[in-house]
């Protein structure tokens, strides 16, 4: 036995290529799988069971729940709450009013102007905040597509729950 053997042991990597029991998973730093999550935060898909099964059934990845939450993270896509918490007010506030300015004949409600902010920002607003603003900038907007609740139809056509009549089975 050799005095060099026995004091200095050997330097071995038993992997390495880095390659664990994920071998079907893409690296970090995949760029395919990073703007498949940007099109799916376009697309209003927030989900991580969802997102996964997308990414399997229509691009062949495999890539876990978990996976797809850390990476969502660390490129920093987040769902509306999160999003609305953390922007700061003038620019939420000048998102909301850009789209309204959009729409001169004030038609769109807050889910539309919702929509049209995320599909060309891509950044994500609740719907109770733009409602709020759309409300404290033009409530009269609010009025004019008369958006309160209605009775459809007329009640009184059928009549009273008594009065109706139904077939019985004899």
């Amino acid at each position: 036995m050799s005095v060099e053997s026995s004091t200095c042991p050997t330097q071995h990597n038993r992997n390495p290529k880095g390659k664990n029991q994920y071998k079907d998973c893409p690296p970090k730093n995949d760029a395919k799988v990073t703007e498949l999550l940007y099109d799916y935060q376009r697309r209003e898909i927030f989900d991580k069971k969802r997102i996964s099964q997308l990414l399997y059934d229509e691009h062949g990845i495999k890539l876990s729940e978990s996976s797809v939450a850390r990476r969502r993270r660390s490129l920093g896509l987040y769902a509306s709450g999160v999003t609305t918490r953390q922007l700061p007010e003038t620019v939420k506030r000048q998102l909301v009013l850009t789209q309204m300015s959009k729409d001169p004949g004030k038609k769109l409600g807050p889910r539309m102007i919702k929509q049209f902010i995320a599909k060309e920002t891509g950044i994500h607003l609740t719907r109770d905040y733009i409602r709020a603003e759309m409300l404290r900038h033009d409530p009269e907007g609010f009025a004019a597509r008369d958006t309160s609740k209605r009775a459809r139809g007329d009640p009184d056509e059928l009549g009273a729950p008594e009065t109706i009549q139904l077939p019985m089975n004899s």
